[in-house]
C-alpha cells in the first residue's frame, strides 16, 4: 500500500508541476498578451491621428476658445513650446495668450512693451521679477520676447498679438512665522489666485468674446477634474478642490473649453514628494515605439482616456480614476529621462534689487540663506535640474547620470 501511495503522490506531484509549468505561463503571457494589445492600439491611434504640438493645439481652437496648457514648471521643451506657438496661434486668428507667470496690474507696461519699437530685456525682466524672484529663467522671459517679434514683424495696422499676465504680486514680504488667516489675508491681499486669474480670463477674453490660450501650471489648469484635498501624513482624504483657475472658467463655459496636459510626472498616493510617471508610465512604453516623439493626442474619446493608474494622488476620490477624468488632452514631446530644465537668468537678481527679492520669497527661513544674487542663481540652478530632481522624487532610477 505504501509503495502504492509513493507512486500515487509522485504521480500526482509530477502532475501538479507539469499544470504549473504549463498553465501558469499561458497565464502570464494571457496579462502580457492584453498589455500588449492594449499598446498596439494607442500606436495604432497615434498613427491614424498624429498631430505635432503645434498643430494639435491650433487645431482644438476650431472647437474651442479657451484652452488651458498645463505644465510641471521649469521644463525648458514646455516653454520653447509657447515659443513656437505665438505665430502660430495669431496665423489662426488667436491674438491672445493668458500666463500665470505675471502681475495683471502691470498689464498696460507688457502691452507697451510687445508693442514698442525697441524691445526692452530690462523691462521684461522687471516684469517676471514681479511675479516671482526666484523666477529668473531665461524662457519664461522670452515669451514677451516672442510677442514683440512677432507684432514688430505685422503690418502697422494689424492687429496687435498680446501676453496677458494672469495672477497678481503677494505680498511675501508680510509672511513671517506667524501664518494666521489675518496675515495671509494680507499676504494674498487681492484674494484667492485662482480666482484672481480666472476673473481676468473673464475680462480680457471671454466677455470680449475673444479666443485664447492659458499656459499655467497643470493644477491651475483643471477644468473638469477636481483636485484632491488630501492629508498624506493621516492617510485621509478631506475633500476636493473645485475652483481652481480653470474649474472657475469651465463652470460657466463648459462647451468652450478644453484642458490639455504637458506630459510630466505627477504626485503618487504614498508621498507629496515622491512623483511617477503618469498611468504607470503606459504612454512612454507605447512611445518607444515612435522616432518622433513630438506629438499631441486626445484624451478624452480616445484609447489613452482608459489608462488608470491607482497608486496616483489624482485618482484619490474617484472610483473609476482614469486619464480622461484628468484631461482632454494631452502633449508628449520626449522620455521623462531626456527632460531638461530652463536656462538660468544670471542677471535677474542683481545687487540693486538684492534686498526686495530676499524680502519677497515665499519661504521665511529660505531667506536667511540668501545674500547674494549667486545664491539666487544657484538656488534656479538647483530647480531647472531636472536629472537629479526626477532622481530625488523617485521619477529616475538613483543611479542614473546627472548631466
Amino acid at each position: 500500500m505504501r509503495k502504492n501511495t509513493a507512486k500515487y503522490n509522485l504521480i500526482w506531484g509530477g502532475m501538479v508541476i507539469f499544470i504549473l509549468l504549463v498553465a501558469c505561463p499561458n497565464s502570464l503571457s494571457a496579462v502580457e498578451k492584453t498589455s500588449q494589445e492594449e499598446k498596439q492600439e494607442l500606436s495604432k491611434y497615434l498613427r491614424a491621428n498624429w498631430k505635432t504640438p503645434e498643430g494639435y493645439i491650433i487645431e482644438k481652437f476650431s472647437q474651442y476658445d479657451i484652452i488651458f496648457l498645463g505644465e510641471f514648471h521649469r521644463i525648458k521643451h514646455d516653454v520653447e513650446l509657447i515659443h513656437n506657438l505665438i505665430h502660430r496661434l495669431y496665423e489662426a486668428g488667436i491674438y491672445n495668450l493668458g500666463i500665470e507667470f505675471g502681475g495683471y496690474e502691470y498689464q498696460d507696461k507688457v502691452d507697451l512693451l510687445v508693442t514698442a519699437q525697441q524691445y526692452d530685456e530690462d523691462m521684461a525682466r522687471w516684469l517676471m521679477f514681479k511675479f516671482a524672484s526666484y523666477w529668473g529663467m531665461t524662457e519664461y522671459i522670452d515669451i514677451y520676447k516672442k510677442a514683440w517679434e512677432l507684432n514688430k514683424s505685422l503690418p502697422k495696422d494689424a492687429p496687435k498679438f498680446r501676453v496677458v499676465n494672469l495672477g497678481y504680486r503677494a505680498n511675501w514680504s508680510l509672511l513671517g512665522p506667524n501664518t494666521s488667516v489675518e496675515v495671509r489675508k494680507k499676504v494674498f491681499h487681492k484674494g484667492d489666485p485662482d480666482k484672481y486669474m480666472a476673473k481676468v480670463i473673464f475680462k480680457e477674453f471671454v466677455d470680449k468674446s475673444q479666443k485664447a490660450l492659458i499656459y499655467s501650471g497643470f493644477h491651475h489648469a483643471f477644468t473638469h477634474y477636481n483636485q484632491p484635498l488630501y492629508d498624506f501624513k493621516k492617510k485621509k482624504l478631506l475633500g476636493s478642490k473645485k475652483n481652481r483657475m480653470g474649474n472657475i472658467v469651465y463652470s460657466k463655459t463648459p462647451d468652450k473649453v478644453f484642458n490639455i496636459f504637458l506630459y510630466s510626472p505627477w504626485m503618487t498616493k504614498e508621498d507629496e514628494s515622491k512623483l511617477a510617471a503618469p498611468v504607470n508610465d503606459f504612454i512612454g512604453e507605447v512611445m518607444k515605439e515612435f522616432k518622433d516623439k513630438r506629438v499631441g493626442f486626445d484624451v478624452k474619446g480616445s484609447p489613452f482616456g482608459k489608462l488608470t493608474d491607482d497608486s496616483a494622488y489624482y485618482c484619490l476620490g474617484y472610483k473609476d480614476f482614469t486619464l480622461s477624468t484628468f484631461c482632454d488632452g494631452c502633449i508628449f514631446q520626449k522620455n521623462l529621462s531626456d527632460y531638461e530644465g530652463c536656462t538660468v537668468d544670471t542677471k535677474f537678481v542683481t545687487d540693486e534689487n538684492l534686498k526686495e527679492a530676499i524680502r519677497n520669497l515665499p519661504n521665511v527661513e529660505a531667506r536667511k540663506s540668501f545674500a547674494t544674487p549667486e545664491d539666487f542663481v544657484n538656488n534656479v540652478r538647483k530647480d531647472t535640474n531636472m536629472k537629479k530632481r526626477f532622481r530625488d522624487y523617485g521619477v529616475l532610477p538613483a543611479n542614473s547620470e546627472n548631466k
